[in-house]
Parts: structure tokens; sequence; C-alpha cells
């Protein structure tokens, strides 16, 4: 007999084998197509307003921690009344993910709280591009030509936004507003 403890001939049960597991089928989660289709079917405004943050989580998913932290120094310019300091921020991050439609509408808020309609509407026409299906876009865009003055623009744009989230938040009143900006009162 072998002094090694190695080569002693084992007192314990053999392990047994472990069944092959059955394939299991991976459900894929919805990505944003999917969801914006959901979103213009939801029954209600909180399921509305759930698969608006789905979709905004999603669309907040390739931004490299570089980035990510460029945008929340932004947003924390923008807390602050610094507006500059935020459009710097979000140019910055525009020269890192330049493919990014999230960040085109960022800066396109950044720049509309900085008084510069012309140049959101002009970064909004490059999310949009990017996402015509992009609800908070549009209504950004709607809010900025209405800034400018272009209420036929603004209405258009807003036109957007309830067609694609039916349940957005005063979407009636909004839309009332709108007609009347940019068509006056009825005769």
């Amino acid at each position: 007999m072998s002094r090694h403890p190695r080569l002693r001939p084992s007192r314990h049960r053999p392990i047994p084998r472990r069944r092959p597991c059955l394939p299991v089928r991976a459900t894929k989660e919805p990505g944003i197509p999917e969801l914006q289709d959901e979103l213009l079917h939801a029954k209600s405004k909180q399921a509305a307003s759930d698969l608006l943050g789905r979709i905004e989580k999603l669309r907040q998913k390739d931004i490299t921690p570089t980035t990510r932290l460029l945008v929340r120094r932004a947003q924390s310019d923008l807390a602050e009344q610094k507006v500059g300091d935020a459009q710097e921020d979000l140019n910055d991050a525009l020269v890192l993910q330049p493919d990014l439609e999230i960040l085109w509408r960022l800066r396109a808020q950044a720049r509309l709280a900085g008084a510069n309609a012309d140049g959101a509407v002009a970064d909004l026409g490059i999310a949009l591009h990017h996402d015509g299906r992009d609800v908070l876009a549009w209504q950004i865009l709607s809010e900025a030509e209405g800034v400018r003055g272009d209420w036929g623009a603004a209405w258009k744009a807003w036109q957007h936004v309830v067609a694609l989230y039916p349940l957005f938040p005063g979407a009636a009143h909004q839309t009332e507003d709108l007609r009347l900006k940019a068509f006056g009162r009825p005769t």
C-alpha cells in the first residue's frame, strides 16, 4: 500500500455524472423598435411611461464610461445653470461617440437651455436622422420650433409625438395650444 494519500483507495462514493442540461430557450430582450411598437399600442399611461423608460435605458446602453462621465457632468452643469459648461461636455462626448443619437438630443437640450434654438434644431435633425421614432427628440423639436416662433413647424413636430406616443402626458392640452398658435381660432 502506498504512503501517499492521493494514491490510497477512496472510501467516498464516486461523484455521480451530471445529466446534460436541456437547452434553455433564450428569450431575446426586445430592442428599441419593438418597444417603440409597444409604446404606440400601450393600454395605460403607466405602461407607456414604463416602456419609454426601457427605451431610454436601451438608448444609453452603448455609452462608454468616459462618455457617460461627460454626460453626467453636463447634466450636473445644466442643473447648476452652467449651460456653456454643459455644452462643452456634450461637445466632447460627441467627439468620442458621434454615432449615438441620444448624445445629439442631449446637446440639443443644452443648446435650447442656452437660448440657441437654431443649434438645437440642427442637433435634433441629426438625432432624428439616426432614429426618426424618438418621441423625446420630436417633443424637444416642437419646443425648439416654438422658441423660434415657427408654430407651424412646432405643430408638425408635435404631431409626430402624438403619433408615436398617443398617451403622452398632457398631449390633448399641448395639441390644442399648438393648433391655436399655428392656425389661430377657427372662424
